[in-house]
């Protein structure tokens, strides 16, 4: 599935659960922060943490 940057609009293409690309990523919040960021949203992904409270069904994702 390709996602968009929610900041420049360029595409990413590796399924992250973070709608960031690295360059923008690395530039808000500094490489060593943006990759713990990535590593933790993935696990929490992972884990199906990301969508407690939501209204609908993962099982589409």
């Amino acid at each position: 599935m390709v996602s968009k940057c929610v900041y420049c609009r360029s595409e990413i293409t590796d399924g992250r659960a973070v709608d960031v690309c690295t360059p923008c990523g690395h530039g808000i919040w500094g490489k060593k922060m943006f990759e713990a960021i990535i590593s933790n949203m993935g696990s929490a992904r992972d884990k199906g943490d990301l969508y407690q409270g939501s209204v609908t069904s993962n099982k589409a994702l």
